[in-house]
């Protein structure tokens, strides 16, 4: 049996509590159990709960899914998933920096800093840039749309992206060449699934102003994109002289 006030467990019949003395008179039940309050998921559990709602709602209806994302500003959800991108990136990299090591003969050892930090920061450029033009663009529009809506509408659309990135990286194990043409299938897909993170934060997407903002984002984001990366960042990372091609570098 278990006191009715304090919860501890006692000898069936016990007539006062041992911990608090309250009198009992044959009011605790048997096998009552302790009055204790119910635990409370943690916050880490509360998000991986919510991603896997998200996952189902947006394979049946991925703009349903997004606007009710948005609608609640759940911020965790597309963190989570943007997370999964920048690790697939890594891994995509990891991939190709390995089959170069292995057609070398270990003689082209690509260092750990380059595909970790590489991967990473990639991520992270690419998804800047991309959020920040979409962000620009909109409120050139007159859109009432902040910069964290943005963000949460690239996380949510990056489902399928991250998912050819972990193709990609299988290929790049398989082939140099037939992990290449992946990935650029893969910015093929970026490109198509950029519409509807337009879409969701850009009013009259499907006038002829919005699809040319568009097409300059896209245009912008990748010549931005290959300049800070192939001039500046791995260079950096392969401690490339500034002169020195990086692509004279890989060969």
């Amino acid at each position: 049996m278990y006191c009715p006030k304090c919860g501890t467990q006692l000898p069936d019949g016990t007539a006062f509590c041992s911990s608090c003395g309250a009198n009992l008179n044959g009011t605790a039940a048997p096998n009552a159990a302790p009055n204790t309050p119910p635990q409370q998921p943690s916050a880490v559990g509360i998000a991986f709960s919510g991603l896997g709602g998200f996952l189902k709602s947006y394979l049946a209806s991925p703009v349903q899914a997004t606007s009710s994302v948005l609608q609640k500003r759940d911020v965790a959800t597309p963190a989570l998933l943007l997370g999964a991108q920048a690790i697939a990136a890594m891994l995509m990299l990891l991939a190709a920096c390995t089959k170069i090591g292995s057609m070398t003969y270990g003689l082209a050892q690509v260092p750990f800093k380059v595909w970790f930090l590489g991967g990473l920061l990639s991520e992270i450029i690419c998804v800047a840039l991309f959020a920040g033009l979409v962000f620009g663009a909109v409120r050139i529009m007159n859109a009432n749309t902040s910069f964290l809506d943005v963000i949460i509408v690239c996380g949510c659309h990056s489902i399928f992206i991250t998912a050819m990135m972990l193709v990609s990286m299988v290929c790049f194990f398989l082939s140099l060449e037939f992990g290449f043409y992946v990935m650029l299938l893969t910015l093929v897909l970026w490109i198509a699934m950029g519409v509807p993170s337009f879409q969701a934060v850009a009013p009259e997407f499907h006038s002829g102003k919005s699809w040319i903002f568009y097409l300059v984002i896209v245009i912008l984001t990748l010549v931005f994109s290959v300049m800070i990366l192939m001039k500046g960042l791995f260079p950096a990372l392969l401690e490339i002289p500034a002169s020195f091609s990086f692509w004279e570098s890989m060969m």
